[in-house]
């Protein structure tokens, strides 16, 4: 075939113009749908959510500085602790399942009862009643596990490690 249309003469069936048009694309279309800093900050929190250990009976200290990081990242720091401010319902669902989560089933049978399981603010509030106050037995529990703490002299590392955070539960305590 001669590349010419046999009906329209003047029109050429090269393949050329058998391509389909592409379609232009400007910077506002190859947008993502959501913002950078966005897939940022649920990476951040994902991984601050997923960083936070189990809280058992030896690991107050290090755990609630980690919740309070996490708190502190979604700006509910102050309201968690505050009696006066009251979460909205999403807050507050997020607040339980992530403190309910990252509980050890011993600590949560302790801290977790029905007057306080449908409020963050009282389940954290039970939680640092538990471990924090300072009551004489919380003091002489952490007295004693200091004093019983052992010495080895191949492990001068962990025993610094060790005192250290001794050091900060016995401030803590009181």
């Amino acid at each position: 075939m001669s590349g010419v249309d046999p009906i329209n003469p003047t029109t050429s069936t090269s393949s050329e113009n058998q391509k389909p048009k592409l379609k232009t694309t400007t910077v506002e279309d190859s947008k993502p749908s959501t913002n950078t800093m966005d897939k940022v900050n649920s990476s951040v929190l994902r991984n601050s959510i997923d960083g936070i250990p189990l809280l058992t009976s030896d690991n107050y200290t290090h755990w609630r500085q980690r919740i309070v990081n996490f708190l502190d990242l979604i700006d509910l720091k102050d309201a968690v602790a505050s009696t006066k401010d009251t979460l909205s319902a999403s807050d507050n669902k997020l607040l339980k399942s992530v403190f309910v989560s990252k509980l050890d089933a011993a600590v949560q049978a302790n801290v977790v009862t029905a007057e306080n399981e449908n409020n963050a603010q009282l389940i954290w509030k039970s939680i640092t009643n538990f471990f924090a106050l300072n009551q004489l037995s919380n003091k002489a529990q952490v007295f004693r596990a200091f004093l019983r703490s052992p010495y080895t002299p191949n492990d001068i590392a962990g025993f610094i490690t060790t005192m250290k955070s001794f050091e900060a539960r016995l401030i803590e305590v009181g």
